[in-house]
């Protein structure tokens, strides 16, 4: 059958999409671009906030108007199931729960029919190599966040072992991948269940710097929370700092400027002891490139406690922030709270990302003028090729090498969001000690 797969919201919900991808190909099926010419859609849902649950439960409805059978899994399985009402406009909907990725060449097996539609050369080409691949590390989460609807929905921290990850990632090497996404809902907390001797992050960033590879490969590490970081940071910057093969790069969402309101939210952590892990991080590694997470509009936030958000991001400049609207979430401790009116909100998230705007091209333009070594990973616009600099930073090149090449890139414009620059000719890749 020819089965296309849709996903929305974090890093974790991809990295699970191109598993079931790969599934799906491994029981003899064909992944499809499109879902009009597809005998099953599998849609990997988000309900992070009140408008994308939304949108999901609109994204179901056009799915059953186009292919005969839809599968939906993700987050909004568990919790949210019944947002799936009211007869589907075409074809059946099937449920695969969290944790259950492996069922799917069952479930699809159980869907075959008579008649599926034929398969063309397009859809059988799309089994080419793919240039990075998401490794999820962990299964939920071991914080208690007051407004959180993904640590309910994954539940409690289950641990990939070591092992596991590392043969995942050769795996995706022999594939040809040369970036590797290490996901999840946070991935310092990765291991913290078994127990003192258990291996942590520290750990599996020396084995990736040790792992034997046919290609050279970058990897990042992704979003995690300052609670659960605080224990390792020393010995994970460390490690970071000591591996060529990983971009140093630090996703740490703070969420709030104000101890006050990261107290109702239930982070586990002042904004000094995030202050104290950002001035680390950027002690080791000098050109980290920092990406943090605002929530603006929490229940209860005064407009001191928004000026405080304000006064740190002009602190610590990060170059990413990621501004969201709080959202009250069903079963979560905050959705019982009074909400602020939504024209507060609205003109508190519009100075925080004006803010940002302005932060980011000022960071951006320090790169200016300097060459630096890429790793070409995407393919853009008219030709154009996106690469990335050992810290992440994306450059946008008019013309390059294919993805999975290193190049030496001349930067020559900034933007709020990317870099510009031409490619001065093939690079090479760093190597691990």
């Amino acid at each position: 059958m020819r089965v296309y797969v849709e996903a929305y919201g974090c890093s974790q919900n991809q990295g699970e999409a191109e598993e079931l991808g790969r599934l799906a190909i491994r029981a003899g099926h064909v992944l499809t671009s499109e879902p009009s010419s597809a005998d099953v859609g599998v849609l990997v849902s988000c309900a992070v906030i009140g408008p994308t649950e939304d949108r999901m439960v609109e994204r179901w409805r056009e799915l059953t108007r186009t292919v005969p059978h839809t599968i939906v899994t993700g987050c909004m399985v568990p919790l949210r199931r019944s947002r799936f009402v009211g007869p589907p406009a075409g074809g059946s909907t099937h449920f695969l729960p969290l944790r259950d990725e492996a069922e799917l060449p069952r479930l699809l097996e159980s869907l075959s029919g008579p008649s599926p539609r034929s398969v063309s050369v397009e859809d059988r080409a799309s089994r080419g190599r793919a240039v990075h691949r998401e490794v999820t590390l962990n299964q939920g989460c071991a914080s208690a966040c007051s407004y959180c609807f993904s640590r309910l929905a994954r539940g409690r921290l289950a641990s990939r072992s070591l092992p596991e990850v590392l043969s995942r990632v050769s795996e995706a090497l022999e594939e040809g991948v040369v970036e590797i996404r290490l996901s999840s809902l946070d991935t310092s907390c990765w291991g913290a269940e078994g127990g003192p001797d258990a291996p942590r992050l520290p750990r599996l960033v020396e084995a990736l710097g040790s792992l034997a590879a046919a290609r050279e490969f970058k990897f990042r590490v992704g979003m995690m929370s300052p609670q659960t970081l605080r224990p390792i940071a020393v010995d994970y910057f460390r490690a970071i700092a000591a591996n060529p093969r990983a971009f140093r790069f630090l996703h740490l969402p703070v969420q709030s400027g104000s101890d006050r309101v990261l107290a109702g939210m239930r982070r586990g952590y002042t904004v000094e002891e995030f202050r104290r892990l950002v001035q680390l991080a950027r002690e080791t590694l000098p050109e980290l490139v920092l990406a943090t997470d605002i929530i603006t509009g929490f229940p209860g936030e005064t407009v001191e406690d928004h000026a405080a958000s304000l006064r740190l991001l002009e602190e610590l400049e990060p170059e990413i922030v990621n501004v969201t609207r709080f959202s009250a979430r069903p079963l979560t401790p905050a959705a019982r709270w009074t909400p602020l009116p939504g024209r507060v909100v609205k003109e508190r998230s519009r100075a925080l990302t004006a803010l940002r705007l302005r932060q980011a091209r000022r960071r951006m333009e320090r790169w200016v003028g300097r060459t630096e070594l890429g790793l070409v990973t995407e393919m853009a616009e008219g030709g154009a090729r996106l690469a990335r600099l050992s810290n992440y930073l994306p450059v946008l090149l008019p013309q390059g090498p294919d993805p999975g090449s290193w190049v030496e890139v001349q930067i020559h414009g900034a933007r709020s969001t990317y870099l510009v620059g031409v490619p001065l000719g093939p690079g090479r890749a760093p190597l691990p000690p």
